[in-house]
């Protein structure tokens, strides 16, 4: 026995093969990256000489639009022999006054004022009215609803001059020139082409979500309120956006309509400024400084949601 067991032990077993070790999970990541990574190309020089060019003429045009605004802006504090005698120098002497006497003395907080309350009144109005007026063109079929829609892609191509005559007289007919007439006018004028904006954003939202909400009882005024309008937010924040900067810086009818001076809009009542002598160039250039300063604010704050808006042309479908 002892024998045999020596003869068992004395066999070779066979070697073992050495164990790999697996690669670390860090360089197997970063081995497949590079393996992965994609060639760059050089664009060739005609499309760098293109590039270059397009930044140029950025550049140009850039400075075409901020240097008006900042020659306004110097000449706003210059008295008239100032501004008479070179118009293009920094002022010697800054007339912080101007700003005062353009607020008070040129009684521009009165036209301010106007231009608030009738910019305030015309955007309550045209977001009620094109709102609702793009979900009903966007989500109903009926003939009445398709014509409304052509009526309204007709009164865009009609000019706003032809119809200030006949606005003209009808105000004067009834007494109408006053700034509540002017602000029911900014409304209606803009709701054809905001709707044209808005309808297709509409459009977009899914009809499960109503159909849902119809489903479990709920009316149109709760479907419109709670569900259109929490998603069309985009789209009514662009419509508030340009209505604002179009009421306050319209100005054809709020000079044809207006007239009594008291009760002038800003851009009436900057055309009332700048044409009388009373005042000195600082003074007018100050006074339009003051007129741009809501609109550059009001752009700076919603310039996303109208980039947004402008974007989102399909809604949330999909």
């Amino acid at each position: 026995m002892q024998t045999e067991e020596k003869n068992l032990t004395s066999i070779e077993r066979p070697a073992e093969e050495p164990v790999q070790e697996a690669p670390v999970a860090g360089q197997a990541a970063e081995s497949a990256a590079k393996a992965a990574k994609p060639v760059r190309v050089k664009d060739p020089a005609s499309t760098v000489a293109l590039r270059w060019v397009a930044r140029v003429l950025m550049i140009v045009w850039s400075v075409l639009i901020i240097y008006p605004l900042f020659w306004t802006l110097i000449t706003s504090f210059k008295n008239s022999y100032q501004f008479m005698s070179d118009p293009w120098a920094l002022p010697s002497r800054w007339m912080y006054s101007n700003y005062v006497d353009a607020w008070i003395d040129a009684s521009f907080a009165d036209y301010f004022m106007n231009s608030v309350y009738v910019t305030l009144g015309a955007l309550v109005l045209t977001v009620i009215m094109v709102s609702t007026s793009s979900y009903v063109i966007a989500k109903y079929r009926h003939p009445v609803i398709r014509f409304l829609e052509r009526f309204y892609a007709l009164f865009m191509m009609a000019p706003q001059v032809l119809l200030l005559i006949p606005l003209m007289y009808l105000c004067l007919k009834f007494n109408l020139t006053n700034l509540f007439t002017l602000m029911v006018l900014y409304a209606i004028q803009s709701v054809p082409f905001y709707c044209f904006m808005m309808v297709p954003f509409v459009r977009g939202i899914d009809d499960a979500f109503l159909e849902a909400a119809q489903i479990d009882g709920a009316n149109e005024f709760y479907v419109f309120v709670k569900i259109i309008l929490p998603m069309a937010v985009p789209a009514v924040a662009m419509v508030a956006l340009l209505n604002v900067v179009g009421s306050w810086n319209e100005y054809m009818m709020a000079i044809t309509l207006i007239k009594d001076p008291n009760y002038y809009t800003l851009p009436a009542g900057i055309n009332n400024i700048t044409s009388s002598a009373v005042y000195s160039y600082g003074v007018k250039f100050a006074a339009l400084i003051i007129s741009m300063i809501p609109v550059l604010i009001i752009y700076a704050i919603f310039q996303k949601p109208l980039q947004n808006g402008l974007s989102a042309g399909d809604g949330v479908k999909g």
